[in-house]
């Protein structure tokens, strides 16, 4: 199992690089800590599609949902909000 940051930690405000999923393939998305730390409660990742148009929220990561697996092909982004609190990234595992 390979492991990539598609997003660095911080608390700002950021999307990822794309997460490309090809036919037949499956790519877990998770959140991780900078340091020994905790998402505050009601924090939300959105993972989204691109679509033609806007993109579909399809998940979201948060303190109780820490990962989720994509298993459609497409091309995905996570969206971090702006939060206080200790930093956190996303990675893919293939």
């Amino acid at each position: 199992m390979a492991q990539a940051e598609v997003l660095a930690p911080g608390n700002t405000g950021a999307t990822s690089t794309d997460i490309v999923v090809a036919a037949g393939e499956s790519v877990t998305v998770g959140l991780f800590a900078a340091t020994a730390g905790r998402l505050p409660a009601g924090v939300q990742f959105l993972v989204a599609q691109d679509t033609p148009g806007a993109d579909n929220t399809i998940a979201r990561l948060s303190a109780t949902e820490l990962s989720t697996v994509l298993a459609a092909p497409g091309t995905y982004r996570v969206t971090r909000p702006a939060y206080s609190g200790d930093a956190f990234g996303v990675f893919t595992e293939t």
